[in-house]
């Protein structure tokens, strides 16, 4: 069975209600990208956890500074994607001053931003595709991990096809439009990722690599595939058509994690967006996703969660987001 393991997965990290809007300006210019969770709760659904910060260049030139990482300059057709959350500086310079973007909405609400257009003085335009996305980082956290903080890729064939129509959507306040703003975001976000996952150097590690990578690739669409089946070993190494001792050494060395703890990890994951969109019982819940006894299934949930399966259904967020070793 063939799985699309980064459609799945973004299912789980639940990416959704989102905020996109055209920003235009001639002249210099200097803004402050500040994706805080507080400012975008009331457009998240309940459980998020983080945003997601991506910008399309449009036209003109754009740097981006991120605490992570200096200066970078993103060129027309490309998107820079904070994925980790964070202030970052966006200037038509490196080291031009910046001011708030709420200075820059004068008053008005963000999530009724449409578009952004403003005159500071002669120079070259810039124009901007700015998006917001709201995840549920805990729920897979691997994919998460596998994301520097800050990242740029061109967006090639969707310049010509998904980003003029995401641009034509911003603007539009007819019946629908407001859903299918965030369905166009998302799609923005996966296009970003799939451009990040195929520029990846042979040597990368994490979870994307892991997809990418023949033989974690096989055993990674298997436990997809079946999470709640009783695998062992032997049985993942005959699916990616390696030898037991291989197939460990490379999934430790791409994901940092041993086939089987993957495999529990997954099938915590899985749980936790049970726990949240259904309302299903936790003997159900567990025997699901591969446990013989709700205890069991429980005691292997707090492990990964640091809270018990009826506190995470009860929409309480652990301070840390993950328990230690997550």
């Amino acid at each position: 069975m063939t799985t699309d393991l980064l459609s799945d997965v973004l299912r789980l990290v639940r990416l959704t209600r989102a905020l996109i809007f055209l920003f235009d300006v001639k002249g210099p210019w200097g803004v402050v990208g500040d994706p805080l969770l507080e400012k975008f709760a009331p457009m998240l659904p309940p459980g998020s956890s983080s945003v997601i910060a991506f910008h399309v260049v449009l036209e003109g030139r754009c740097w981006i500074r991120h605490a992570a990482c200096d200066w970078f300059e993103v060129p027309a057709g490309h998107v820079a994607v904070i994925s980790h959350s964070g202030r970052h500086d966006l200037c038509d310079q490196p080291g031009r001053p910046t001011v708030p973007l709420e200075a820059v909405l004068n008053g008005r609400p963000l999530l009724e931003a449409r578009h952004m257009r403003f005159e500071t003085g002669p120079g070259g335009t810039c124009r901007v595709l700015c998006g917001f996305l709201g995840c549920d980082r805990r729920a897979f956290d691997p994919l998460c991990r596998s994301l520097p903080p800050a990242f740029e890729v061109d967006m090639g064939e969707y310049m010509q096809t998904l980003v003029p129509f995401a641009v034509a959507n911003a603007l539009d306040n007819s019946p629908g439009a407001a859903g299918l703003r965030g369905r166009l975001a998302e799609l923005l976000f996966l296009g970003a990722l799939r451009a990040y996952m195929r520029q990846l150097p042979s040597d990368a590690s994490g979870w994307l690599a892991g997809v990418r990578d023949p033989v974690i690739g096989r055993t990674l669409q298997a436990m997809h595939a079946e999470p709640g089946r009783h695998w062992s070993v032997d049985e993942l190494a005959a699916v990616a058509v390696s030898s037991r001792s291989a197939l460990a050494a490379r999934f430790t060395e791409v994901l940092g994690a041993t086939p089987m703890h993957y495999l529990t990890r997954l099938r915590m994951d899985l749980a936790a967006r049970q726990l949240t969109d259904t309302h299903k019982s936790l003997a159900t819940i567990a025997e699901e996703v591969g446990y013989e006894s709700p205890a069991a299934f429980q005691r292997a949930f707090k492990r990964s969660f640091a809270m018990p399966p009826a506190t995470w259904r009860k929409g309480v967020v652990a301070p840390a987001g993950l328990a230690p070793g997550r």
